[in-house]
């Protein structure tokens, strides 16, 4: 594997503050940008059906008008009948904001707050060029090998040998609480057993030869369909080398991430199922800080 010029833009998908300039120096976790973006949680309260009365009638009963900010749980309307001993209720699903009322057919719609974004550096390295209010181009030195199969976003962390070979099972009794923080190099498949015992004990990402396909649908707790991966909130992040099912990893392979333990090792297991114009990336840095 040769020694190869990584170049990643780091950008967030709004206008918001950059925190770096060109030439500085900067590891994983440098914050690059962070703005915020709206929210895509919209909710529509028919009120009329929440306290049971006329839809015309509902504006006499909302205690929340267009432009308030609402807390979840918290009342937005209220009707009272039989002298005040029946009470019906309606409550905001969400915190948010009401962005609109009709009168006329006693519906409010009601919209989260904007979310923040940001992102970080991801690799050591070197701004080169600035993205104005949106974030900035990294360069780096070091070693890139793409994988078949992700699931799971950026992560960073020491490389680690689970397993003594690449034909070797990684199980739950490899996963050790010395493991905490790191990427761990297993075998040729890793179980169902041994990616829960690697989030229990704080693994960052796993990279093995393959997986079996149920054992990786418990895991996620659904089955992948066709798209993007990346965005699983897994608890780490796996990379298959070979693909589905018990496969050895590659001799040359193995013996690489052998010659890199200890060092650092970047992960994205992000995948495009079916064009797989996205794949994996496992980046080993060289530049020197």
């Amino acid at each position: 594997m040769e020694q190869v010029t990584i170049i990643k833009e780091r950008r967030i998908p709004t206008s918001g503050e950059v925190y770096v300039d060109v030439g500085e120096t900067v590891t994983p976790d440098t914050l690059i940008a962070k703005g915020m973006v709206p929210s895509q949680e919209i909710h529509e309260l028919r009120l009329y059906r929440n306290l049971n009365i006329d839809p015309e009638t509902v504006k006499d009963h909302i205690t929340k008008h267009e432009g308030d900010s609402v807390e979840k749980d918290e009342v937005v309307a209220i009707a009272r009948s039989f002298f005040g001993r029946q009470t019906r209720m309606a409550r905001s699903p969400i915190d948010g904001v009401v962005t609109d009322f009709s009168e006329k057919t006693g519906r409010m719609m009601i919209k989260g707050h904007p979310v923040p974004v940001e992102v970080y550096a991801h690799i050591p390295g070197i701004v080169q060029e600035l993205y104005d209010d949106e974030g900035a181009r990294i360069e780096t030195q070091g070693y890139l090998h793409h994988g078949l199969f992700g699931v799971g976003g950026e992560t960073h962390g020491e490389l680690a040998l689970a397993v003594e070979s690449g034909d070797t099972p990684l199980t739950s009794s490899e996963i050790k609480q010395e493991h905490n923080g790191k990427i761990l190099v297993g075998g040729s498949v890793a179980t169902l057993d041994a990616l829960r015992e690697a989030v229990k004990q704080g693994v960052k990402g796993i990279i093995v030869g393959g997986i079996d396909q149920k054992d990786l649908t418990y895991f996620l707790g659904y089955e992948i369909g066709v798209g993007v991966t990346g965005g699983e909130d897994i608890g780490l992040t796996l990379i298959l080398t070979e693909g589905f099912g018990i496969n050895p990893i590659d001799n040359d392979l193995y013996e690489f991430f052998m010659k890199h333990a200890g060092g650092l090792a970047c992960i994205d297991g992000t995948t495009h199922i079916r064009s797989r114009s996205l794949r994996p990336e496992i980046i080993f840095p060289t530049l020197s800080l």
